[in-house]
């Protein structure tokens, strides 16, 4: 019997991860200057020095660029509250750091352009408006309801429907603020201004469904 030799493991190439992120970055640059529908994969390669077949191979076309941003920060602010998975942390903390995680996303001038564009294109092409919805908030309030039901279960916080929870703390923690920055009336907010803007969404998140004989809430 011939013995077959042992397959090789394929390798993932940790090289090309950083030479992702900034292809995303220098996307996104472009988007910010230049709208969705002026942006192309021939400029993104220019900037980035890169070929075009590069970006097709890795992305497939510009819709699927900036789905891998979308993904990205998703996956940020999903880590602020998944880290925390099983381990005994005090609710305000998490809440906090997601908070913080969140507003920094999402009132960031590169976010912002992506959903000024998902708005721009939705009547003509709204595939970038859906991946918005389906790559980036969906997910994200998934994950942060899942939290929330964890914390309910061990009598930390007590509601009666999960999603209207979770989005009352992004409407406490974003307020008109996100409006007026698609608007393009004020600027980024300040990593101060983002702390202090966390810590009142938490406080008055906490006095409608914080459990306050519980050491963890």
């Amino acid at each position: 019997m011939i013995k077959q030799a042992p397959k090789k493991r394929r390798r993932r190439n940790f090289s090309r991860i950083p030479r992702r992120a900034q292809i995303l970055d220098i996307a996104v640059d472009i988007l910010v200057e230049r709208g969705y529908r002026d942006t192309t994969m021939l400029e993104v390669a220019q900037r980035a020095s890169a070929s075009k077949e590069t970006l097709y191979t890795w992305f497939g076309d510009k819709l699927g660029l900036f789905e891998a941003v979308i993904r990205r920060n998703a996956a940020r602010m999903r880590m602020a509250v998944n880290g925390y998975h099983g381990k005994e942390v005090p609710v305000e903390s998490v809440l906090t750091d997601f908070g913080r995680a969140l507003a920094a996303v999402l009132l960031d001038e590169k976010a912002v352009a992506i959903d000024r564009a998902a708005i721009s294109e939705a009547c003509s092409g709204p595939s970038l408006a859906e991946s918005v919805a389906k790559l980036g908030r969906d997910p994200t309030l998934r994950a942060f309801a899942g939290y929330l039901e964890r914390c309910q279960a061990h009598g930390v916080l007590q509601f009666d429907d999960v999603h209207d929870a979770a989005e009352t703390f992004l409407a406490l923690l974003l307020g008109d603020v996100y409006a007026r920055r698609l608007l393009g009336v004020i600027e980024t907010p300040s990593e101060a201004d983002i702390d202090n803007k966390a810590e009142r969404a938490v406080r008055k998140f906490l006095r409608l469904y914080g459990v306050q004989d519980n050491p963890l809430a």
